[in-house]
């Protein structure tokens, strides 16, 4: 299949995946609980002739198609909505009250439902492996599927993102790390209570947690190199019982982003050491929990430069971007790339009149994007399938 029978193949299906992805918008589902929206999947596929898996990782899906006993080449695709209550006012808005597709995973479903439908008419000497995976934004999903098999037997592995950052139309290509290692800090700090007229009698374990959010975060621009970007955010804080007592006892909870893996693998006792030294100035005792979540997604060069052969060949050399920084967002796709080579691009969204950020209550992407991913990821497969037909030969 040349370029132009692909493009006029994808074009066929276009306003069809598009319908598709507007229903999968109007009924969001939370990470964990994506059942409707794998039902839809699974059926789709299986009309289409794939061979699929259900309830892989709790609610995930896997379709294969072709020879699967040399290689099969991945694709992985996220399904889960947010917590967010949707101020868009499109006509297919979410349906679910306070639960919206705010990071473009029902582009993602779309875009993967349209490659399966253009791999299934060519004759590959390779598998192909979709995998539909939940829980993507609780960082949950990909270890779910992966102990359930799901990438056995997998060669390489490929991801896509929505980014409005960038226009429709254009992609972005990333060596090397694409996104920040993530993990979850808890900090219970101990106070003593006391009057609020006479605050020196006992020790303040609010004014102590003020000291700890502003102190580590002047800790890092001091202690850590800046060429590896640290960002440290207390999303949530709780202690305090009445407005004239001293509160003895506050809970912050917050999230840790960093790029270097070394780093990442140490900063929990870096900030145990300074979170406890913060408090002890103040009088105070500190617990400090720091969980890791996921590692960042370091994309594989070769796979990584089949992706940008393959964007430069559908779109143009002009509309493929060679990103120079990592986002420090998280991604869990990184957990597949712990053990097959793999790389994720980024899928420009943004229309004329822009696009508001991921997770926004606005987050409003433009729909052509869907076949721009599609003709991206139909092409890497295809030259992932070459290279490695090239390779058993030899």
């Amino acid at each position: 299949m040349n370029k132009d029978q692909l493009f006029k193949k994808i074009e066929s299906f276009d306003d069809e995946l598009i319908n598709l992805r507007r229903h999968i918008h109007a009924h969001p589902e939370l990470s964990g609980l994506e059942n409707q929206t794998a039902i839809l999947i699974s059926g789709y596929l299986k009309n289409i002739g794939w061979n699929v898996t259900e309830s892989i990782g709790r609610t995930g899906v896997i379709a294969d198609f072709g020879p699967l006993d040399k290689g099969i080449i991945g694709l992985r695709v996220d399904m889960d909505a947010l917590p967010i209550l949707e101020e868009t006012k499109l006509s297919f808005s979410s349906k679910v009250d306070g639960v919206m597709h705010a990071c473009g995973h029902d582009l993602h479903i779309s875009i993967g439902l349209g490659v399966a439908k253009i791999v299934k008419d060519l004759k590959l000497n390779f598998g192909t492996r979709l995998i539909f995976q939940p829980a993507e934004e609780i960082a949950s999903g990909a270890r779910w599927m992966i102990k359930d098999g799901a990438t056995d037997g997998l060669t390489n592995i490929l991801g896509v993102h929505v980014y409005p950052d960038l226009a429709v139309g254009t992609i972005g290509i990333k060596e090397g790390s694409l996104t920040a290692a993530a993990g979850e800090l808890k900090v219970e700090i101990k106070g003593k209570s006391g009057h609020g007229a006479r605050p020196y009698e006992g020790v303040d374990a609010i004014w102590t947690a003020s000291k700890v959010i502003s102190g580590i975060q002047e800790l890092i621009t001091r202690q850590l190199d800046p060429l590896d970007p640290v960002v440290i955010t207390f999303g949530k804080i709780n202690g305090g019982n009445a407005f004239n007592v001293l509160a003895e006892k506050v809970n912050l909870v917050g999230t840790v982003r960093c790029t270097n893996l070394k780093l990442f693998k140490n900063i929990g006792n870096w900030l145990n050491q300074n979170i406890s030294s913060i408090a002890k100035s103040c009088g105070a005792d500190a617990k400090v929990i720091f969980r890791e979540i996921t590692p960042p997604v370091n994309n594989n060069s070769e796979v990584n430069r089949v992706l940008r052969d393959s964007g430069i060949k559908v779109l143009g050399q002009e509309n493929v971007i060679e990103l120079q920084k990592p986002s420090l967002g998280a991604e869990d796709f990184a957990e597949f790339l712990n053990d097959i080579p793999g790389a994720m691009f980024r899928l420009g969204v943004s229309s004329s009149k822009g696009c508001a950020p991921l997770h926004s209550s606005k987050f409003d992407p433009d729909e052509g994007a869907i076949a721009v991913g599609i003709k991206v990821i139909t092409q890497s497969i295809v030259e992932l399938n070459n290279e490695m037909t090239k390779t058993v030969d030899k």
